[in-house]
């Protein structure tokens, strides 16, 4: 349930320890083509159904899974505090690869917040868990409430584990690439996710926002990254990703550029960690302290 307030009262409730409604998924062909072409990654494992194991389920399905599990219907939500939010950073970590033919139940839990300058800064954590109740993966993800003042104590019931970091600071990347962002992209993607948010496919939404124009989803923008980190680093074999996490800076807008640079690639025996950024076509950040950790 939403309700409508003014901006001059937005209180942000100090709600941690509540649970979101719990989804289930079934994991299909249809489901995993239809979001692997929504991020123009066409790697054969997640199209090519006449595979004797099935198809391989693309990792940034997971967002498609969160993003329909995180309502609270037997709670009210401010509609202003729903409007000021902005994703601010999230780390998903894997215990196997999921499969065609799982049924996968997500679902979240409220586990921080925290004032901060611009607003209300929130984390979550999502649980997703295969049909004999094994979890098959995690998600921490915060997101920020710009111009929100906390109602209530700041808490924290439990936080990530820490992410890698990188080993040097030098600016001369491993490899770099230029990827161009189709101006239809965040249309494309919204559908084939099934994940819609009026600022990436409706302009004057994106305008009376305070945007430039619609922009590319931030959860989009990193499965770039993480795309041309499988194809290039891992063997196109996504079976191998473990963990990718990064922070969110910057717009990318469609029909522009984005550049990826891998920062440092670090073989640490039992695993391989990757470091990656993502610059818009202005050269501003979009994608901070991107890290994949890969078996």
């Amino acid at each position: 349930m939403t309700t409508a307030t003014s901006t001059s009262e937005l209180r942000m409730p100090a709600d941690v320890g509540g649970f979101t409604i719990a989804k289930s998924f079934e994991v299909t062909a249809r489901s995993i083509t239809a979001f692997a072409g929504g991020v123009d990654d066409f790697n054969p494992v997640y199209f090519e159904d006449d595979r004797p194991e099935g198809l391989i389920a693309h990792p940034g399905m997971v967002f498609t899974w969160q993003w329909n599990s995180r309502f609270t219907p037997d709670r009210d939500l401010d509609l202003q505090l729903v409007r000021r939010g902005v994703q601010s950073w999230l780390d998903v970590r894997f215990n196997r690869p999921i499969r065609e033919g799982d049924i996968i139940t997500c679902q979240g839990q409220s586990i921080a917040v925290k004032q901060i300058r611009p607003g209300v800064l929130s984390t979550q954590h999502f649980t997703f868990r295969d049909s004999g109740g094994e979890t098959v993966a995690v998600m921490d993800s915060s997101g920020i409430t710009r111009g929100a003042e906390l109602d209530g104590d700041e808490a924290e019931l439990e936080s990530a584990p820490p992410v890698p970091q990188r080993s040097s600071d030098t600016d001369t990347p491993v490899w770099t690439t230029t990827v161009p962002i189709d101006p239809q992209a965040p249309h494309v993607y919204t559908e084939c996710a099934d994940i819609w948010n009026p600022i990436h496919t409706e302009r004057k939404v994106a305008l009376a926002a305070g945007l430039p124009d619609i922009i590319l989803h931030g959860s989009a923008s990193l499965l770039i990254a993480l795309r041309e980190v499988i194809n290039r680093n891992l063997g196109g074999d996504p079976t191998r990703v473990t963990r990718f996490a990064g922070q969110f800076r910057g717009m990318v807008i469609p029909g522009t550029d984005v550049t990826v640079n891998a920062l440092e690639v670090r073989d640490e025996g039992d695993r391989e960690v990757i470091f990656y950024e993502m610059l818009n076509d202005q050269g501003e950040l979009a994608i901070s302290n991107g890290v994949v950790v890969a078996s």
